[in-house]
Protein backbone atom coordinates (compact mmCIF):
# COMPACT_ATOMS: atom_id res chain seq x y z
CA UNK A 1 0.00 0.00 0.00
CA UNK A 2 1.07 3.51 -0.65
CA UNK A 3 2.16 5.74 2.22
CA UNK A 4 -0.08 8.56 0.91
CA UNK A 5 -3.15 6.39 1.65
CA UNK A 6 -2.04 4.64 4.86
CA UNK A 7 -0.85 7.78 6.68
CA UNK A 8 -4.13 9.79 6.47
CA UNK A 9 -6.19 6.72 7.43
CA UNK A 10 -3.93 6.02 10.44
CA UNK A 11 -4.10 9.69 11.44
CA UNK A 12 -7.93 9.71 11.18
CA UNK A 13 -8.20 6.55 13.31
CA UNK A 14 -5.87 8.08 15.91
CA UNK A 15 -7.95 11.29 16.02
CA UNK A 16 -11.16 9.27 16.37
CA UNK A 17 -9.75 7.20 19.26
CA UNK A 18 -8.32 10.27 20.99
CA UNK A 19 -11.62 12.18 20.60
CA UNK A 20 -13.63 9.30 22.05
CA UNK A 21 -11.24 8.99 25.01
CA UNK A 22 -11.41 12.74 25.66
CA UNK A 23 -15.23 12.72 25.50
CA UNK A 24 -15.50 9.66 27.79
CA UNK A 25 -13.06 10.93 30.44
CA UNK A 26 -14.60 14.42 30.47
CA UNK A 27 -18.13 13.03 30.80
CA UNK A 28 -17.12 10.68 33.61
CA UNK A 29 -15.52 13.58 35.51
CA UNK A 30 -18.66 15.73 35.10
CA UNK A 31 -20.92 12.87 36.27
CA UNK A 32 -18.78 12.44 39.41
CA UNK A 33 -18.97 16.21 40.05
CA UNK A 34 -22.76 16.06 39.60
CA UNK A 35 -23.06 13.24 42.16
CA UNK A 36 -21.09 15.31 44.67
CA UNK A 37 -22.69 18.68 43.97
CA UNK A 38 -25.69 18.70 41.60
CA UNK A 39 -26.18 21.86 39.55
CA UNK A 40 -28.77 23.52 41.77
CA UNK A 41 -29.33 27.27 41.85
CA UNK A 42 -27.24 29.65 43.94
CA UNK A 43 -27.88 33.37 44.04
CA UNK A 44 -25.97 36.32 45.48
CA UNK A 45 -27.98 39.56 45.61
CA UNK A 46 -24.99 41.57 46.89
CA UNK A 47 -23.02 41.25 43.64
CA UNK A 48 -19.96 40.28 45.68
CA UNK A 49 -18.75 37.43 43.42
CA UNK A 50 -17.38 34.08 44.55
CA UNK A 51 -20.66 32.63 45.89
CA UNK A 52 -19.78 29.27 44.26
CA UNK A 53 -16.77 29.03 46.61
CA UNK A 54 -19.16 28.28 49.50
CA UNK A 55 -19.84 24.80 48.10
CA UNK A 56 -16.41 23.80 46.75
CA UNK A 57 -15.19 21.97 49.92
CA UNK A 58 -12.10 24.21 50.05
CA UNK A 59 -11.97 26.45 53.13
CA UNK A 60 -9.23 28.59 51.55
CA UNK A 61 -11.59 29.92 48.86
CA UNK A 62 -14.00 32.51 50.27
CA UNK A 63 -17.09 34.62 49.65
CA UNK A 64 -16.64 38.15 50.97
CA UNK A 65 -19.70 40.42 51.19
CA UNK A 66 -18.94 43.85 49.74
CA UNK A 67 -22.34 45.56 50.02
CA UNK A 68 -25.90 44.94 51.15
CA UNK A 69 -28.15 42.85 48.93
CA UNK A 70 -31.11 44.16 46.97
CA UNK A 71 -33.53 41.65 48.50
CA UNK A 72 -34.32 40.56 52.05
CA UNK A 73 -31.48 38.00 51.77
CA UNK A 74 -27.83 38.26 50.74
CA UNK A 75 -27.55 34.80 49.20
CA UNK A 76 -29.16 31.37 49.06
CA UNK A 77 -27.71 27.95 48.28
CA UNK A 78 -29.82 25.10 46.93
CA UNK A 79 -27.76 22.28 48.44
CA UNK A 80 -29.22 18.76 48.25
CA UNK A 81 -32.39 16.86 47.52
CA UNK A 82 -34.22 15.49 50.53
CA UNK A 83 -34.22 12.02 48.87
CA UNK A 84 -31.98 9.86 46.70
CA UNK A 85 -32.93 7.24 44.11
CA UNK A 86 -31.88 3.72 45.15
CA UNK A 87 -33.00 2.06 41.92
CA UNK A 88 -36.60 1.37 42.95
CA UNK A 89 -37.65 4.07 45.47
CA UNK A 90 -36.71 7.59 46.52
CA UNK A 91 -35.16 7.03 49.94
CA UNK A 92 -35.10 9.91 52.45
CA UNK A 93 -31.78 11.35 53.54
CA UNK A 94 -31.10 11.85 57.25
CA UNK A 95 -29.69 15.34 57.67
CA UNK A 96 -27.94 16.20 60.91
CA UNK A 97 -26.31 19.65 60.77
CA UNK A 98 -25.58 22.62 58.58
CA UNK A 99 -22.09 23.94 59.36
CA UNK A 100 -20.98 27.45 58.42
CA UNK A 101 -17.24 28.24 58.42
CA UNK A 102 -15.59 31.65 58.71
CA UNK A 103 -12.79 32.72 56.44
CA UNK A 104 -9.31 31.59 57.56
CA UNK A 105 -8.09 33.72 60.47
CA UNK A 106 -11.42 35.55 60.84
CA UNK A 107 -14.59 35.20 62.92
CA UNK A 108 -18.06 34.50 61.60
CA UNK A 109 -20.14 37.62 61.03
CA UNK A 110 -23.55 37.89 62.71
CA UNK A 111 -26.22 36.50 60.36
CA UNK A 112 -29.77 35.26 60.09
CA UNK A 113 -30.44 32.06 58.20
CA UNK A 114 -33.85 30.96 56.96
CA UNK A 115 -33.90 27.24 56.20
CA UNK A 116 -36.23 26.53 53.30
CA UNK A 117 -37.60 23.37 51.77
CA UNK A 118 -37.84 24.30 48.12
CA UNK A 119 -40.38 22.40 46.07
CA UNK A 120 -38.61 20.11 43.64
CA UNK A 121 -40.54 20.52 40.41
CA UNK A 122 -40.31 18.45 37.27
CA UNK A 123 -38.95 20.99 34.79
CA UNK A 124 -39.97 18.80 31.85
CA UNK A 125 -43.62 19.27 32.79
CA UNK A 126 -43.81 22.59 34.64
CA UNK A 127 -42.16 25.89 33.81
CA UNK A 128 -42.66 27.91 37.00
CA UNK A 129 -40.84 29.00 40.09
CA UNK A 130 -40.88 26.41 42.88
CA UNK A 131 -42.68 27.15 46.15
CA UNK A 132 -40.70 27.47 49.37
CA UNK A 133 -41.69 26.14 52.77
CA UNK A 134 -39.98 27.82 55.73
CA UNK A 135 -38.92 25.23 58.31
CA UNK A 136 -37.07 27.43 60.82
CA UNK A 137 -35.08 30.63 61.30
CA UNK A 138 -31.66 30.63 62.98
CA UNK A 139 -29.91 33.76 64.28
CA UNK A 140 -26.17 33.77 64.92
CA UNK A 141 -24.80 36.70 66.95
CA UNK A 142 -21.88 35.21 68.88
CA UNK A 143 -18.42 36.73 68.63
CA UNK A 144 -15.02 35.17 68.02
CA UNK A 145 -16.28 31.89 66.57
CA UNK A 146 -14.79 30.43 63.42
CA UNK A 147 -17.62 27.97 62.77
CA UNK A 148 -21.14 27.14 63.86
CA UNK A 149 -23.03 23.85 63.48
CA UNK A 150 -26.79 24.28 63.25
CA UNK A 151 -28.86 21.24 64.22
CA UNK A 152 -31.46 20.25 61.64
CA UNK A 153 -33.77 18.51 64.10
CA UNK A 154 -36.64 20.84 63.07
CA UNK A 155 -36.75 19.34 59.59
CA UNK A 156 -39.77 17.12 58.94
CA UNK A 157 -39.26 13.36 58.88
CA UNK A 158 -39.12 12.54 55.19
CA UNK A 159 -40.81 9.35 53.99
CA UNK A 160 -40.00 6.96 51.15
CA UNK A 161 -41.51 8.17 47.87
CA UNK A 162 -42.30 6.48 44.59
CA UNK A 163 -43.16 9.47 42.36
CA UNK A 164 -40.75 12.31 41.72
CA UNK A 165 -41.18 15.18 42.65
CA UNK A 166 -43.99 14.50 45.16
CA UNK A 167 -42.87 15.35 48.73
CA UNK A 168 -39.25 15.69 47.58
CA UNK A 169 -37.53 19.00 48.36
CA UNK A 170 -34.29 20.86 47.76
CA UNK A 171 -32.74 21.92 51.08
CA UNK A 172 -32.02 25.62 50.74
CA UNK A 173 -30.46 27.86 53.40
CA UNK A 174 -30.99 31.57 52.77
CA UNK A 175 -28.56 33.95 54.53
CA UNK A 176 -28.70 37.61 55.52
CA UNK A 177 -25.56 39.03 57.15
CA UNK A 178 -26.26 41.72 59.74
CA UNK A 179 -23.38 43.97 58.65
CA UNK A 180 -22.45 45.44 55.31
CA UNK A 181 -19.28 43.33 55.25
CA UNK A 182 -18.48 39.75 56.21
CA UNK A 183 -16.64 36.67 55.04
CA UNK A 184 -17.66 33.00 54.85
CA UNK A 185 -15.49 30.21 53.46
CA UNK A 186 -17.77 27.15 53.38
CA UNK A 187 -21.30 25.91 54.05
CA UNK A 188 -21.61 22.13 54.55
CA UNK A 189 -24.71 19.99 54.89
CA UNK A 190 -23.93 16.90 56.94
CA UNK A 191 -26.07 13.78 57.03
CA UNK A 192 -26.12 10.55 58.98
CA UNK A 193 -24.94 7.68 56.81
Amino acid sequence: MRLAIVLPITFAIFLLLFGNYYLFSGTKKKINQYKENPPFRIEDTTGSNGIHFLLDKDKNTVWRKKQNGKDDFDFFLEMKLSHFWDGSLFQPRKFQTLTVFACPGESLPAFQMRFLLRESINVDKELRMPKDELTFVYRFEEKNQSKVSILLSKLPKFQKETNYPENIYILTPEFKLKSQEGCISEVELEEVL
